[in-house]
């Protein structure tokens, strides 16, 4: 199916598709368990500046919420599992069957295979550690006495150590699962001890079926998906297009195709978008400032961000400072359909204040002296459990009770 939609409306239908417009979600847990349903998947990120990644996402969609508690809430009522999907990501329970066909091939990690012969020996005895004394994380591991002598093996981007290395290798390929995490560091148990056992019933689908799967997956979680380029969100998914997937899916009409006037860049979305977009226009847009995560959903596909949202978005905190333009974490500000502004915070926990090191107006978007920026941060203040913020000028906003 093939539609032509004006960019309001392609807006307006990913900010629906994504939980930021027409949702009302109750505050507290209740709305972190209802708003990751619809999510499906959330980006995890270890870095706390504001809260990490995760509990950005949540914060801009939820009330009455505060850091730590996502992902507390998702290992606690077993809502999710931590496993790859565009990165690293908490994902709802109802897909573990599915991504078993990622986890029986060994995940996303290239060196896993020469690991497991290098030190089949190290993965057994980890393995037998973790289903005698499990949920353990690698600091018991060591008190365990369990080698933890440099590894060869590359974790991300630093040399693993040997057993760590082991936990991460038994996590990809799904034997172990993570249990919780206790100042975010991760602890593993059997993965039978994890998932319930209605999710583990089922058999592991095959890798084209997965495919398959993750495709509309992925879709469902951008709301709207580039049909070309966009190599950072079709991540995990290069092969999708290589086979002609989406076509396929397209002619069997599981998918629509999106033109959006003036954009040189189709897009894909569910089959029911243009049902969902005609309930999005029956609702009034929030014009309230949002503060969205570094990661969110909204922002995977940074090139049709760019395009579809005239908003140029690099996250900066792994450039050099010499090569930033805007600050080390900076959180782009929504308000309706716009992106209205971006800034650069610090959250000084024992100080219980937010220091706001920059705010950088967008073209034609809202200044930092703005009533509805003011509302917005005071909402984020909420979020942090803050006293007061200091603004780049030194002036301060105390913490003011929200009706």
């Amino acid at each position: 199916m093939q539609l032509q939609w004006n960019v309001e409306q392609a807006r307006l239908y990913q900010l629906y598709a994504t939980g930021l417009h027409g949702r009302d979600y109750p505050a507290g847990i209740a709305g972190i368990a209802a708003c990751f349903s619809d999510l499906g998947s959330i980006q995890l990120d270890p870095l706390p500046i504001m809260g990490r990644n995760h509990d950005l996402v949540i914060q801009s969609r939820v009330d009455g919420v505060h850091p730590g508690e996502t992902l507390d809430c998702i290992h606690r009522e077993r809502l999710g599992f931590e496993y790859w999907d565009k990165a690293l990501c908490a994902i709802t329970i109802e897909s573990f069957p599915w991504f078993r066909a990622l986890m029986n091939k060994g995940g996303s990690r290239c060196w896993d295979d020469q690991l497991g012969h290098v030190y089949s020996d190290t993965v057994r005895i980890v393995y037998e550690a973790v289903r005698a004394h499990g949920p353990l994380s690698s600091v018991e591991l060591k008190g365990l006495g369990i080698a933890q002598k440099d590894g060869k093996a590359r974790g991300g981007w630093k040399t693993a150590k040997e057993a760590n290395a082991c936990l991460e290798l038994l996590w990809n390929q799904g034997l172990i699962s993570v249990s919780h995490r206790y100042n975010h560091r991760r602890y593993f148990d059997l993965t039978e001890r994890v998932i319930p056992k209605d999710h583990l019933a089922s058999n592991p689908p095959t890798r084209e079926k997965f495919l398959e799967y993750l495709l509309l997956w992925r879709v469902r979680t951008v709301g709207l998906l580039p049909a070309r380029g966009a190599s950072d969100v079709w991540a995990s998914l290069s092969g999708a297009r290589a086979k002609g997937l989406p076509k396929r899916l397209l002619a069997s009409d599981r998918l629509s195709l999106i033109n959006v006037a003036g954009i040189d860049m189709p897009f894909y979305a569910p089959v029911d978008a243009q049902e969902k977009v005609a309930l999005a226009e029956k609702i009034a847009l929030d014009k309230d400032a949002r503060f969205l995560a570094p990661l969110d959903p909204l922002l995977w596909a940074r090139s049709a961000a760019a395009k579809l949202w005239e908003f140029d978005y690099v996250w900066e905190v792994y450039k050099p400072v010499a090569k930033r333009r805007f600050g080390y974490y900076v959180l782009p500000v929504l308000a309706g359909d716009r992106f209205v502004a971006r800034f650069d915070g610090r959250y000084r926990r024992e100080e219980k204040t937010l220091h706001v090191l920059s705010y950088h107006q967008e073209v034609g978007g809202v200044p930092l002296s703005d009533p509805a920026i003011h509302a917005g941060f005071q909402r984020f203040l909420a979020y942090l459990d803050g006293e007061r913020i200091v603004l780049p000028t030194g002036e301060i906003w105390s913490r003011e009770e929200r009706g």
